[in-house]
C-alpha cells in the first residue's frame, strides 16, 4: 500500500517530465494588416510578406525549408484557337521549388522567465506573386536537431485577364545591391534582395533561392535568365549568367552548366514602339532587327525608356525550346537603393 502511495505521490513528477521531452516544435504565421498569413486571391506581381514565428522543443532549432509548389506550373499556356478547345489535361505540370533551405541559429532570450530550451526564430520573408494564372503553396517547414519538425503552409490564387494572349507579359521590379556597399547590413540585403529574374516566366528570386553552403538549391540556378547588378549605386546593369566578367562566382557556388547564356541586344525602339508591339511576329522582328550589345550577355549601363531585346533558350522534358522578347526600363531610381522597373513581352 505504501508503494502504490509512493508511486501515485511521483506521478506528476513523472510526467512533468514527459510533457517537457514531448513538447512539440511550433511553428506560426503572424497575422496582421500588413502580413500574409493564409489562402488568399491576389493580382499577377503582387508584392507581398509572410512572417513565421518558431519556438523550439529541447533541444536547438537548426533549419528552415520553405517550399513553393505552383500549379499549373510557372510556365504560361499557350492557348490554341479558338480558347475553348483547350484541354485541360494539357496543362503544364505542378512545379516545387526549393525557395529556401538554410540552417539558422535560434535566438535565446535571456530575459524572459522562462525561455524555450531549443530558442525561438523569426522569419521575415518578401516576396513577388506568380505572373501567371494558377495558384502557389507556400510550405514552411522548421527542424530542430533531433529532426522533430512543424509546418505550416499557405496557399494563394492569381488570375491573370490577359492570359490568353499570344505572348506572356509582366512587370518586374529587382533591387540591386551596390557593390561598393561597405555596411554591415550589405550582405544580409544581397541575400534577400530579387535581383534573379525568369524571363519566360517572370518569377524572381533572391540570392538565398540560387546560391547556400550546402548546394541544396542548386537547381535553381537553371531557371535564372537575368541578374540585376549596380556597381555604385549610380547605374544598373542586367547581365546572363554567361556574363562571367560581371556574375564572378566560382564554378562550386554557380556551375557552368548551370548558366544560362540568355543573349541581350540593344534595339532602337522607344516606350510608344513597345506599347504598340501585340504580336508574336512584332516581337520576333524586333529582336531581328536589333543589334549586338558589345558584351552580347550584358546590357551595359541602362537608361529609362531604353528597350532591350533578348533570347532564351530552355530544354525541358527533352525538347529546346526558344524564347523571344522585349524588356522595357519603364522607370529607373539610383542612388544607395537603386530600383530597376521593368515591362516585359515575351513569346509562350
Amino acid at each position: 500500500m505504501r508503494f502504490r502511495l509512493l508511486m501515485l505521490l511521483c506521478l506528476p513528477v513523472l510526467l512533468g517530465a514527459c510533457a517537457k521531452n514531448d513538447r512539440p516544435v511550433q511553428l506560426d504565421l503572424v497575422g496582421a494588416s500588413t502580413l500574409t498569413s493564409g489562402n488568399k486571391t491576389v493580382t499577377a506581381n503582387d508584392t507581398l510578406t509572410t512572417r513565421i514565428y518558431a519556438v523550439g522543443n529541447d533541444v536547438a532549432l537548426q533549419r528552415l525549408r520553405v517550399v513553393v509548389s505552383y500549379s499549373p506550373g510557372l510556365s504560361p499556356i499557350n492557348y490554341p484557337t479558338p480558347t475553348a478547345s483547350f484541354d485541360p489535361k494539357n496543362a503544364p505540370a505542378s512545379q516545387d521549388i526549393v525557395y529556401l533551405d538554410s540552417l539558422i541559429n535560434p535566438v535565446y532570450v535571456s530575459t524572459q522567465q522562462s525561455p524555450p530550451a531549443g530558442g525561438e526564430y523569426l522569419f521575415n520573408n518578401s516576396f513577388v506573386a506568380r505572373a501567371t494564372s494558377g495558384t502557389e503553396q507556400w510550405q514552411y517547414t522548421i527542424t530542430d536537431k533531433q529532426s522533430q519538425s512543424a509546418s505550416r503552409a499557405l496557399r494563394l490564387t492569381v488570375r491573370k485577364p490577359d492570359s490568353a494572349a499570344v505572348y506572356h507579359s509582366y512587370t518586374a521590379l529587382l533591387r540591386p545591391v551596390p557593390r561598393n556597399r561597405r555596411e554591415a547590413d550589405t550582405v544580409a540585403l544581397r541575400a534577400t534582395r530579387r535581383v534573379y529574374l525568369n524571363l519566360r516566366t517572370g518569377l524572381q528570386l533572391p540570392k538565398y533561392a540560387v546560391i547556400n553552403n550546402e548546394a541544396t538549391v542548386q537547381g535553381n540556378q537553371l531557371l535564372v535568365d537575368l541578374i540585376a547588378t549596380s556597381a555604385n549605386g549610380n547605374s544598373v546593369s542586367l547581365s546572363a549568367p554567361a556574363d562571367l566578367s560581371t556574375i564572378k562566382m566560382n564554378t562550386q557556388q554557380w556551375p557552368n552548366a548551370n548558366r544560362n547564356a540568355t543573349v541581350l541586344r540593344a534595339t532602337r525602339l522607344n516606350e510608344t514602339d513597345f506599347a504598340n508591339i501585340t504580336t508574336v511576329a512584332g516581337i520576333n522582328n524586333a529582336f531581328t532587327a536589333s543589334t549586338a550589345f558589345t558584351n552580347q550577355y550584358s546590357t551595359g549601363v541602362l537608361a529609362k525608356n531604353q528597350v532591350v531585346a533578348f533570347q532564351v533558350t530552355v530544354t525541358e522534358n527533352g525538347t529546346t525550346q526558344t524564347h523571344t522578347g522585349l524588356l522595357l526600363v519603364s522607370n529607373l531610381v539610383l542612388g544607395t537603393a537603386p530600383i530597376l522597373t521593368c515591362s516585359v513581352k515575351v513569346t509562350k
